[in-house]
């Protein structure tokens, strides 16, 4: 959403957000690039129509000949206002593997489907998934894959993770970007963590991202005696710092879509570790720019980390070999492109 508020051609789109309980981070990175930013401030839903009539009023104020939503309660409630204010053109976007839906999301869904003029899935397996789910051919749902500018980090930034965390000594250093949820798979990594200083092979681990997971994840962490060597940044302004502070990118989600903390180390050269889920697959080729394990297997993964630890020479290989995929086949610049054929596309419908 970002990428596309700040590079679509200003002279055939103006862009202006909205999102529904609070403004975040980006909202601020969006509004730098003088883009105007507008806010729900409360979850719509039936238990409150208030909130809906607001986000209503809005899509109305606006009078967009778009709307594009992003994620489970935007792409419901984004859509059923735009369905109300009569816009023209509704777009949706899946990022997941949404397979915990409850019932009757799924069922508002296949009815928004047919009021909508195209749904977007980031990765063909997306794709393939929300075909099942939505009854509805794959060929009716578009792939666009997710693309990301290149990670500029920041000398201060840096310096400071190095000195608060003693990064510059010998031992491998790991990171993970995400949301602390479940579904990240937080958990087997720490498990593998564990495992592997058993062997005597004791990385030291940042976790950047906060969420609900978070208390539960640092008592895991304490009943591991993992505290010296894992360290929760919390939500992490620049990610790019962290990116440049470590050896080695793992992510142990248990569900993706085409995750952009993924796209975002290939294309700062790092060697990455990733489940096979999702569209994950089609970014990593395992022994190529990459390594993959399968999701859940913490002994897998510790195995796969022990491994890269011991090879300089082939982590080295792995980041220059995902750099050069992430800047053929991810970059921001592709993303935008083909969004923007999408809309002139539908626009002359």
């Amino acid at each position: 959403m970002v990428s596309a508020a700040r590079r679509l051609p200003r002279e055939r789109f103006e862009s202006v957000v909205c999102c529904l309980t609070d403004r975040g981070a980006l909202a601020r990175e969006v509004e730098a690039a003088g883009v105007a930013v507008h806010c729900v401030e409360a979850f719509p839903g039936l238990r409150n129509p208030v909130a809906f009539s607001r986000l209503v009023r809005i899509v109305g104020s606006i009078q967009p000949t778009i709307v594009h939503t992003h994620l489970q309660a935007p792409n419901l409630y984004g859509r059923l206002a735009a369905c109300v204010s009569r816009v023209p053109v509704i777009v949706a976007t899946e990022h997941n593997v949404y397979s915990g839906k409850a019932k009757r999301y799924v069922a508002a869904e296949r009815m928004l489907a047919r009021r909508t003029s195209a749904l977007i899935a980031v990765s063909s397996q997306v794709q393939q998934f929300l075909s099942g789910q939505l009854r509805i051919p794959a060929e009716k749902i578009r792939v666009i894959r997710n693309g990301v500018a290149r990670p500029m980090p920041t000398t201060d930034g840096v310096e400071s993770l190095t000195q608060r965390f003693g990064l510059n000594g010998t031992r491998l250093r790991i990171a993970t970007v995400a949301t602390l949820t479940a579904k990240k798979g937080h958990e087997v990594l720490l498990r593998a963590l564990a495992q592997l200083r058993d062997r005597g092979v004791e990385p030291i681990a940042m976790f950047a991202g906060d969420g609900a997971e978070r208390a539960r994840l640092e008592a895991l962490c304490a009943e591991l005696r993992l505290k010296d060597s894992v360290h929760f940044l919390g939500a992490v302004e620049n990610p790019a710092d962290v990116l440049a502070a470590c050896d080695v990118f793992v992510l142990p989600s248990l569900v993706e879509g085409l995750p952009l903390a993924l796209l975002e180390a290939m294309r700062a050269g790092k060697p990455v570790v990733a489940t096979t889920v999702g569209g994950v697959p089609e970014a990593i080729e395992n022994g190529r720019n990459g390594v993959l394990v399968a999701p859940g297997n913490h002994a897998e993964l510790a195995a796969a980390i022990d491994a890269l630890a011991a090879a300089p020479l082939a982590r080295t290989r792995l980041g220059e070999a995902a750099r050069k995929t992430a800047d053929r086949e991810f970059t921001e610049e592709a993303y935008v492109t083909a969004l923007a054929a999408l809309y002139d596309e539908l626009l002359t419908r």
